[in-house]
Formats: C-alpha cells, sequence, structure tokens
C-alpha cells in the first residue's frame, strides 16, 4: 500500500517537462507594435550622434576600420562570384520578392494601427474603470539602490516570443499581477514552441491565499504568492483558459469568486522557480538572457494617454485624466529594452523599458510602451519585481 500511494505522489513529475528559456534569433523588427514605439523614439531625436574618442579609443577604430575594410572587400570578391554563378532571371526574382515582402510589411503596419485607432477609442471610454482598479502593491518596501552606470548596455533587445502572446484586457477588476504574471509563463511557452492560453482567473485566485477558502472584498495581490502557491502544489496546478475562464466583471466583497469551478484545478502548468529582481539593471540582465519580468508602479496621467512611449518630462503633463488617491499601483511586465535618442538622454537617462500591459489593444502602442529609465526610478514600486527562470508542463 505504502508503495503504490508513493507512486501516485510521484506520477505528475514523472510526466512533467520542465521548461527554462530559450534564447534564440527573435526577428522582432518588422512587428507592428515595435515599429510604432520606435517611431516614438525617433520623433525624439537621433540616435546617431558621434561621441568624442581618445587617441588610444581611435587607434582600435582605424584598426578595426582597417579589418572592415579587408572583409568588405573580400565580400565583394565573393558576391561577384556568386552573381555570375546565377541568372539574370533569378536576382530578378529574388528582389521582386523582397520587394513584396516589404510592401507587405508596411500593408500590416498601416491595417494594424487602424485598428488600435478603434481599439484606442474603446479605452479611452474606460479610463476611469482602469483607474478604479489600481491598489496599493501588496509588498514588503525596499531601499532600492539603482546603478548609475549600465555595462554593455544593447541599443535594442527584445526578449524571444515577447510579441508573441496575445495582448489581453483586465477590464473591471484589479487583476493586473494576475494577467503579468500569467504572460510571463506564456511568453517562456512560446519560447518553447507551446501555445497555452493560460487562466488569470486561477491565478488570481491562487494569487491570494486568505481568500481562497472564504470571501474577501480587499482588492489587489501580487505574483509571487500565486507562484510560491504553485511552487508548493503537489501537482501541476495551473489550468488552461478555456477550463477556467476570466470573468470580466468583479463580485462584490467576493474578489476571487469563489468557489471556483471543479475544472479550475485541471492543471497543465506549474511554477518551478522564480526569483526576485531589484534594480532597473538586474532587470535589463534578465532581459538580455530573454527572461520577462514582472514590474510594478505608480501611475501618472502620460502612462494613461500614450502612443507608446512614457517619459518623466511629461508626467506632471495634465492631458485631461484626473488622477487623485487611484493612481496607487498597477503591476506590467518588461518584454525589451531600447537606448534612447541622445537628445533626451540627460533629462530620461539612457534607455526605455518595453513593457505589455493588460488594457487592451486601445492602451499605448496595441498594448505596449516604452518607459524611460528616469519614470521608472522616480515611480517604481520601492520593493523588488519578479521573474520566472522555471516552469514544467504536462
Amino acid at each position: 500500500m505504502f508503495k503504490l500511494i508513493l507512486l501516485s505522489l510521484m506520477l505528475p513529475s514523472a510526466f512533467a517537462t520542465v521548461l527554462t528559456h530559450v534564447s534564440r534569433d527573435y526577428q522582432f523588427q518588422n512587428v507592428p507594435e515595435y515599429q510604432a514605439v520606435l517611431a516614438q523614439l525617433k520623433l525624439r531625436g537621433d540616435f546617431s550622434q558621434v561621441k568624442k574618442m581618445s587617441r588610444g579609443e581611435q587607434v582600435v577604430a582605424e584598426a578595426k576600420a582597417r579589418n572592415k575594410a579587408l572583409i568588405a572587400q573580400k565580400n565583394i570578391e565573393d558576391q561577384k562570384l556568386a552573381e555570375n554563378q546565377k541568372s539574370l532571371s533569378d536576382m530578378d526574382r529574388l528582389k521582386l520578392d523582397d520587394q513584396k515582402t516589404r510592401e507587405g510589411w508596411k500593408r500590416e503596419v498601416i491595417e494594424q494601427r487602424k485598428m488600435w485607432q478603434k481599439e484606442q477609442a474603446i479605452f479611452l471610454g474606460r479610463i476611469k474603470i482602469y483607474q478604479e482598479n489600481t491598489f496599493e502593491i501588496p509588498v514588503k518596501k525596499e531601499l532600492i539602490v539603482e546603478q548609475k552606470v549600465i555595462p554593455n548596455l544593447p541599443q535594442v533587445h527584445i526578449v524571444n516570443g515577447a510579441f508573441d502572446v496575445a495582448v489581453r484586457d483586465q477590464f473591471s477588476r484589479p487583476t493586473c499581477s494576475a494577467f503579468a504574471g500569467i504572460r510571463a509563463l506564456e511568453i517562456l511557452l512560446a519560447q518553447n514552441k507551446i501555445t497555452h492560453d493560460l487562466s488569470e482567473q486561477y491565478f488570481y485566485w491562487a494569487s491570494k491565499p486568505a481568500c481562497q477558502s472564504s470571501p474577501c472584498g480587499h482588492k489587489g495581490s501580487w505574483v509571487n504568492h500565486a507562484f510560491r502557491f504553485s511552487q508548493n502544489h503537489k501537482q501541476i496546478d495551473i489550468p488552461l483558459e478555456n477550463n477556467c475562464s476570466y470573468e470580466t466583471k468583479g463580485m462584490d466583497l467576493n474578489e476571487t469568486q469563489i468557489p471556483l469551478p471543479s475544472n479550475c484545478h485541471q492543471g497543465v502548468a506549474k511554477v518551478v522557480s522564480f526569483e526576485d529582481v531589484r534594480t532597473l539593471a538586474d532587470v535589463i540582465d534578465n532581459l538580455k538572457k530573454n527572461v520577462p519580468v514582472i514590474m510594478a508602479a505608480k501611475l501618472t496621467e502620460n502612462f494613461y494617454k500614450n502612443e507608446g512611449f512614457v517619459s518623466l518630462a511629461e508626467a506632471s503633463k495634465k492631458i485631461g485624466v484626473a488622477l487623485d488617491r487611484h493612481a496607487l499601483g498597477h503591476a506590467f511586465i518588461a518584454v525589451g529594452v531600447m537606448e534612447l535618442p541622445e537628445a533626451i538622454k540627460t533629462e530620461e537617462g539612457n534607455y526605455c523599458i518595453l513593457i505589455a500591459n493588460s488594457w487592451g489593444k486601445g492602451w499605448g502602442a496595441g498594448g505596449y510602451s516604452c518607459l524611460t529609465e528616469k519614470w521608472l526610478t522616480k515611480f517604481r514600486q520601492p520593493a523588488p519585481f519578479v521573474a520566472v527562470n522555471k516552469i514544467s508542463i504536462k
């Protein structure tokens, strides 16, 4: 009997597959959301300002230039040889295919922006609802000391699979942390070529231990409670959205909407390990490793109404969004880092963090926006962020 019980406890893990983040060449450059954010950065200055070099740096640069010239000459000779081996019709065909592809990208960007404009009108009508569902993030505050200089800051790095997960909408519930936490898991799955729509309804329930057995009315949660609940669970616990659907409307005095349907306990994924991420430099280190990071911040008016770029300089501008006690806290997920134009680095810092939000495609640029270093330094939550390292699936 003892052996049978032991075997039954071992079965879930025996048939589980542990997944980690996958780093590969991610083709994000022509994604409409990325292009829209990049366009906002370009409106604010040039990226090509040449910095003065010391004599030693000049010597190194000259040596690199000579090597590049030699390589370029070799490439020209190789290209001529290759061209002699191809027919003109083949070259014409390749050029035509390339032109059609680029025209297709442009049409996709234009069509996406038209769709976002329609979505934005819907979003603007709901701003008050989103404001009312911000909350004081339930974390222990810490004194976070940011690094002034970040070594090896990439010009652009987007987490592998970041745009492969659909932007979702939390509607009229304070469930931003649940949406950010689930998105972190879905990006990791996407990196491993697995498409799963996981349940935010279950995750929000798991993130509120005091509200799992009896109803409660206090709003909001933080992701590490749900991650720890999953990690400590004996079996794979997080279900699919199809089995545990998200309810867009809240229930008075029953935040977790218990009892959950029985299907909500048919798990397909489980958190194996996660960690705290304290500084913005640590966030960037994770992003460079293709690990998204769940973040949180107090909100400013320009966070609510932006076209894909949120700056400190515009944080105090009045743009028609009345902020009061509702501007408490909001969670979102970091999926990339982009260097800022030289002209605004003094007032905004060296980079912005690209985030995915949970207010639908009408927010920002199709649901994405880039928050500048100095905006984040001022308004970030004074406590660690969170990154998931490993999950297991059936």
